[in-house]
């Protein structure tokens, strides 16, 4: 019940918000590479005025705004190395695969610290609006921020070679483990898919295969896209993990208890799951700079993925052993289906939530 209630509570905050703004950062030889992808509703939101600042924007639409999303993009960030404004020397537009708009710009390189971005065009966006920045130099992780119309500034400190102060030359294994366990223990969505999985099972067996399929699944896409080999907007991912959710406490409901024969089915659909539950988990390591102009990859993608196994196994062992325990009281005969029915309501809200943004 207090898994139940720490939901309730942290429902808002710790499910995975799709919709805000990622901004890359990294800096080589060149120069300062700022990339930044939005969708195009929310370009329009930042970019447009009157009328066509309301309007819900297509593809299409691109080249008749192009203009004003360049104006936009220049103006988006405030860059400064020490007292001085960094030069803006190139800038270009283009759609993603997925139709989101990417702006990518190139400053001069930064040699004087601090290294300071002032996020100015949140300016005028609702207060749950946001974008994700990531700073990396050629060797190190500088810093992340989650930068917000009323926080919109972040500064680094940073030597002459534009790299960080007194920090080891990227993030330890042990550091993206332990990244691994707080995405997992943080992410409301994902524990509650994981209960909804384990809530009807009453062999061990049973529970392990079920968490096995979804932890195959996941770890493959996790790779597949931390390798740049399979990507997926988060705009679709996170309604799919959502509508996953909904599901899995649907089939809960229709399947009662725990019927052989009908498990195949039940394997399949996690391991299906469990393929857009791993870019969800992408999504996350991506934002942290895993893999970005030219860093190194393995060590991260396995750490932040054992992180994410340890804390996976410990909250099902945890929740099958409370489940167990309370199924042998006869008030808590019926169990299975109240947690069915709150897993099917919270994905509910979430799916709502997501595809009307």
């Amino acid at each position: 019940m207090s898994f139940l209630l720490g939901l309730l509570v942290c429902s808002r905050a710790s499910a995975h918000d799709p919709f805000e703004v990622t901004t890359d950062a990294h800096i080589d030889d060149h120069g300062l590479n700022v990339r930044t992808t939005l969708s195009l509703h929310t370009a329009g939101r930042m970019c447009l005025a009157g009328p066509d600042r309301e309007r819900r924007l297509v593809p299409g639409d691109f080249q008749l705004f192009r203009a004003a999303f360049e104006r936009c993009a220049r103006d988006y960030f405030a860059l400064g190395s020490g007292a001085k404004r960094l030069e803006l020397r190139s800038l270009s537009l283009q759609l993603s695969v997925e139709n989101d708009l990417e702006m990518r710009l190139l400053y001069a390189r930064p040699v004087e610290s601090p290294l300071s971005f002032d996020a100015r065009g949140l300016h005028g966006l609702s207060e749950r609006a946001g974008v994700v920045l990531t700073v990396t130099g050629q060797r190190t992780f500088l810093g992340q921020k989650l930068l917000r119309p009323d926080d919109p500034r972040l500064e680094l400190p940073i030597t002459a070679e534009a790299e960080a102060l007194g920090t080891p030359p990227l993030p330890t294994f042990g550091r993206f483990v332990r990244l691994g366990v707080v995405h997992i223990s943080s992410g409301a969505d994902h524990l509650l898919f994981l209960l909804g999985l384990i809530a009807v099972c009453r062999r061990l067996r049973t529970a392990a295969i079920l968490v096995s399929c979804f932890t195959v699944a996941h770890s493959l896409t996790l790779a597949l896209s931390a390798l740049d080999l399979l990507t997926l907007s988060a705009r679709v991912v996170e309604p799919l993990i959502a509508a996953s959710i909904v599901l899995v406490g649907l089939e809960n409901l229709y399947l009662g208890q725990e019927p052989e024969g009908r498990w195949l089915s039940r394997w399949l659909v996690t391991f299906g799951f469990g393929l857009v539950h791993g870019l969800g988990f992408a999504g996350a390591l991506r934002g942290l700079g895993l893999g970005s102009s030219g860093t190194p990859i393995w060590t991260p993608l396995l750490g932040f993925n054992l992180g994410v196994e340890l804390a996976q196994m410990a909250a099902a062992g945890a929740l099958l052993v409370l489940l167990w325990q309370l199924r042998k009281r006869p008030l808590f005969a019926r169990l299975p289906q109240l947690l069915s029915i709150v897993v099917t309501l919270f994905g509910l809200f979430w799916l709502i939530q997501r595809t009307a943004t």
